[in-house]
């Protein structure tokens, strides 16, 4: 592997750790008083996008994990409690579908691309 698919790679990982910040975010959006989690599946479907690329620039299976495990670490750490016992995530039904969406869509995406050649 040559030194600038090493830095995709690391881009590639920067970038789920983002998706992650965001779809954390805007988890709780409301719209009146509506629940409205849309950026479970924007930034699930975005990961997904990314781990794809991964996958296809690393060749291994591995590559195409590194955004799925960056995101899942940026989520680990937002349940945990800050200093003063602040969250900024709480565990509900859209927690739930921030990580079907998050670890779903990546393996389904990756499924469907593997199963292209």
């Amino acid at each position: 592997m040559e030194p600038l698919d090493r830095i995709l790679l690391g881009v590639a990982t920067v970038g789920g750790a983002v998706c992650g910040v965001g779809a954390a975010m805007y988890l709780y959006l409301y719209s009146g008083a509506v629940p409205l989690p849309l950026s479970a599946v924007l930034f699930g479907a975005l990961l997904a996008a990314i781990s794809v690329a991964a996958r296809r620039l690393g060749g291994e299976p591995v590559h195409g994990a590194l955004p799925v495990i960056a995101f899942l670490l940026v989520i680990a750490a937002f349940l945990a409690g800050g200093p003063g016992g602040d969250i900024v995530l709480y565990v509900d039904w859209r927690l739930l579908l921030l990580l079907l969406c998050g670890i779903g869509m990546p393996i389904l995406a990756g499924h469907l691309a593997s199963s292209e050649k």
